[in-house]
């Protein structure tokens, strides 16, 4: 479809008759990849979701749904981008029975409000995604994202009970445990979690959560070279030792330091640190709540325009962290010891085009993938965001097709790569 002044003018006159639209110079806040949408819609109920779908598809005009925004960067650019949807107005209580340990709310709710409405009650969502006082738990299933306590709780799509979502065809359907209309064929909130918004809308989520624990502590350790990272490894990879965090850091003013998070019972956390201290004799220091997280979230507040994610097997995580430390002696690091998830970034020495090439492949060879989470839109352009995902790709083009047969959401964003943390790679 060819797009022209006046046929976006009309769709954002359509679009504003039914929901809160936004046009002109405010849209710059949701510039992507150097395009600006004509039209940002902010419905306020999953009928204006669904009005506003089917707006967007009668004209074939193509956009992203936006929640916090903390991950909207991440993906290859769009051939066209005229809309966002930003769902912060959809961030209501549904349902919640603390007795049951179920939470219903609607995708717009950050992650942060939802913590504060189960605490009173002594419970929580183990989800510890970065910036929670930004991100939305639509946003957060979305991108399945998870910080460093994934250790012991695993994923969002893990919690996850229920989905509501609109399609981008214009139909509501509820999907999960407890809920009346089910999708045959298809585990719906397993597919949502990881699908960043291509699928279709999430505006109702259902959680099952768990109870705080007694007491969480967080101790840290210098490093003093990256050659004890596999004895170390090893050595804690004890089957009594579970902590429910071990982080790998490599800042430039402080180099290396490694951080574990022990919680439960306090007689259990006390034997855990005993234990802890045995298993690996360094230096430990208790640090505050406050530290843990400020460490959680600087990836995402670090000014550097290169940001990359690597997931290999756990095992793999030391030899990784010992290759990058060598071949970009420039860069910072963080990495999710236990779960295999090594974050690196450049500040000021950026890595060219075939240096990102070699750390793909030989995350690939090691088992795993490479996604270039923050780079130029040239680079994402050549390299791509993703990478080669083989028949898991194959996949998620035809879910893409099915789903989203007029390619409104998101076209192109992620359909090109699927990851294995993804939702399908699991359903598949």
């Amino acid at each position: 479809m060819v797009y022209n002044t006046d046929t976006m003018s009309e769709m954002s006159e359509k679009l504003r008759r039914m929901t809160t639209v936004i046009t002109g110079q405010p849209c710059t806040a949701y510039a992507l990849d150097g395009g600006v949408p004509e039209a940002v819609v902010q419905p306020a109920s999953p009928d204006e979701v669904r009005e506003a779908l089917d707006v967007c598809r009668g004209y074939e005009a193509p956009g992203v749904v936006w929640g916090g925004g903390t991950h909207i960067g991440i993906g290859n650019p769009m051939p066209s981008y005229r809309w966002a949807m930003d769902m912060g107005a959809l961030s209501r209580l549904v349902d919640y029975a603390p007795g049951d340990l179920v939470v219903t709310v609607e995708a717009g709710m950050k992650l942060i409000t939802l913590q504060n409405l189960l605490r009173p009650h002594r419970q929580w969502l183990p989800i510890d995604a970065p910036l929670p006082d930004k991100q939305t738990v639509g946003g957060v299933v979305a991108t399945n994202g998870a910080g460093p306590r994934r250790q012991r709780y695993g994923l969002p799509r893990e919690w996850l009970l229920a989905v509501r979502a609109v399609l981008p065809s214009g139909e509501v359907v509820k999907a999960g445990v407890g809920v009346v209309k089910n999708v045959a064929g298809y585990d719906l909130p397993r597919l949502f979690a990881g699908s960043w918004g291509t699928l279709g809308v999430l505006t109702e989520l259902t959680f099952k959560v768990a109870p705080l624990p007694e007491v969480s502590c967080a101790y840290r350790s210098s490093l003093p070279h990256t050659d004890m990272l596999p004895k170390l490894y090893h050595e804690l990879n004890h089957p009594l030792l579970q902590p429910e965090m071990l982080d790998v850091v490599c800042e430039r003013k402080t180099g290396w330091s490694i951080i574990c998070g022990l919680a439960g019972f306090e007689e259990d956390v006390r034997w855990q640190f005993d234990l802890l201290r045995r298993q690996a004799p360094l230096e430990w220091e208790q640090i505050s709540s406050e530290e843990v997280d400020l460490h959680r979230d600087r990836y995402l507040l670090v000014d550097a325009p290169y940001r990359v994610r690597c997931l290999v097997p756990p095992a793999s995580a030391p030899e990784l962290l010992i290759e990058l430390s060598q071949r970009f002696p420039e860069a910072e690091m963080q990495a999710h010891f236990g779960a295999g998830v090594v974050r690196i970034w450049w500040r000021d020495i950026h890595p060219d085009i075939p240096a990102l090439q070699r750390l793909r492949e030989q995350t690939r060879r090691w088992g795993g993938f490479c996604v270039l989470e923050s780079v130029p839109t040239e680079v994402k352009r050549f390299v791509g965001v993703w990478g080669e995902m083989g028949g898991s790709g194959d996949i998620m083009r035809r879910l893409k097709k099915g789903f989203d047969p007029k390619n409104i959401l998101a076209p192109g964003r992620f359909v090109e790569g699927w990851s294995c943390e993804s939702s399908t790679a699991s359903i598949c």
